[in-house]
């Protein structure tokens, strides 16, 4: 059973992710819990970061050719669309529902569908 306790830890990773307008890697995660909880440890952080994602109080990000980012769900259970620099290689989120490409497919029954995800390509406001 996973531990649901809201520690002071968890509330320093909960704060970075807050602060950034993108999904964060777990370095950038653990430098930046460190200055709303100091003693932090890099271990703490990844522990916490595992048991989070069990409680559903983060979400994992990943996309082909790129690291592992975390973020926080959707305020509403939904998803959103993500952007992807090509120049600086960051994802940011973007605003708004993602939506549904599911029905507008023709379905193979060779394929079981679990899910979509929408990515925007370009080149971000410090890239441009």
């Amino acid at each position: 059973m996973p531990d649901s306790r809201n520690t002071k830890q968890k509330q320093a990773i909960i704060k970075a992710l807050e602060s950034s307008p993108r999904p964060l890697r777990a370095e950038e995660i653990y430098e930046l819990a460190k200055t709303h909880c100091p003693r932090i440890g890099q271990r703490t952080v990844f522990r916490n970061l595992a048991e989070m994602i069990k409680e559903f109080l983060l979400v994992r990000v990943q996309f082909p050719g790129q690291p592992v980012r975390y973020e926080l769900p959707h305020a509403d259970g939904g998803h959103h669309p993500h952007f992807i620099c090509r120049n600086c290689n960051q994802v940011f989120i973007l605003p708004g529902e993602t939506p549904s490409v599911m029905d507008k497919i023709e379905k193979s029954p060779d394929y079981i569908y679990e899910g979509e995800e929408v990515i925007i390509f370009g080149r971000c406001v410090k890239c441009q």
